[in-house]
């Protein structure tokens, strides 16, 4: 049993500052940082930590940005022997700015990962089991992902999809996989909608998400907490109280523990417990992958 991450691999440059600039205004920033980032690799990363077996699939350039992307994976033991090497393309780049408040805005630059073909395919068919979990994201080809989709149906393997970055336009086949699993913003976007703003709104997106075919959908609400509408009906659980820092990859840190747990066989609402656990502490540190906690110790903090 393993978790299977089809991904973006990106390098995050973070600029802080005391408020992102509206649109034509220019803002100073207080530092500047790089980190490993992209959905993918931060969603591996937070598997992998969270007690899960993980191997990465992705691409990134042949530069050197690739080495520092790859750092913390490579560190924490995620199986990266499929990784593929763009000549053409850069390794990805994020650029995010983090407000005081622990909010951020974030433009990618998707470089190699636009240039996922269907090699990769061949490398998911290879590795991909009716044991696994096959977590993806949306920073890479939709053609790649539509067609993981159906690979990981044929073998059987439960597919978790982070509809992000989100679109009205998204594919039916994307809807229908186990589990599907946006923040408030990017449930908006998909339902086109009104705003979720509460638990209530968050509830009847969820369901409205699993009416378009996912087996179960889950709605992130940052500090709110967490939705989710399976067909035993819709459930809530409260955000955990922590000082937030930052919240850059708290959703990749969700989902990559998600994904760890229910390969570990907990229940789906433990296994939603420990995620938002996750999502919570990782927003105590600033960075991405490396705010990511190990389970090991959530676990001694819980007890």
């Amino acid at each position: 049993m393993a978790v299977v991450v089809l991904g973006s691999i990106n390098l995050d440059l973070i600029a802080r500052i005391a408020r992102v600039p509206k649109a034509g205004e220019t803002g100073l920033a207080d530092s500047m940082t790089t980190s490993p980032g992209g959905k993918g690799a931060n969603q591996a990363l937070a598997a992998q930590r969270m007690g899960a077996s993980t191997s990465m699939l992705g691409m990134v350039g042949e530069d050197a940005f690739a080495m520092q992307a790859l750092k913390y994976l490579r560190q924490d033991g995620v199986d990266l022997t499929r990784i593929g090497v763009s000549r053409d393309n850069p390794t990805g780049l994020a650029m995010i700015v983090v407000e005081e408040s622990g909010q951020n805005a974030i433009t990618v630059v998707p470089g190699a990962n636009r240039a996922m073909d269907t090699k990769v395919l061949g490398d998911l068919s290879a590795v991909l089991s009716s044991s696994d979990i096959l977590v993806m994201q949306l920073e890479i080809p939709f053609d790649i992902v539509e067609r993981a989709i159906a690979l990981a149906k044929r073998v059987r393997a439960r597919i978790i999809l982070d509809p992000a970055p989100a679109t009205n336009r998204l594919p039916k086949s994307f809807y229908r996989v186990d589990i599907l699993v946006p923040n408030q913003f990017e449930a908006e976007t998909l339902l086109g909608a009104g705003a979720i703003t509460d638990v209530r709104s968050a509830k009847a997106a969820a369901r409205q998400l699993r009416a378009r075919g996912a087996e179960i959908a889950i709605v992130k609400l940052g500090e709110m907490g967490v939705v989710w509408a399976t067909s035993r009906g819709l459930f809530y659980l409260a955000g955990e109280t922590v000082k937030a820092v930052d919240a850059v990859g708290a959703g990749d840190a969700f989902a990559g523990a998600l994904a760890a747990r229910l390969n570990a066989k907990d229940a789906l609402s433990d296994a939603i417990r420990w995620a938002n656990r996750a999502a919570a502490q990782s927003t105590t540190k600033p960075g991405a992958q490396p705010s990511f906690p190990f389970f090991t110790d959530l676990e001694k903090a819980s007890h």
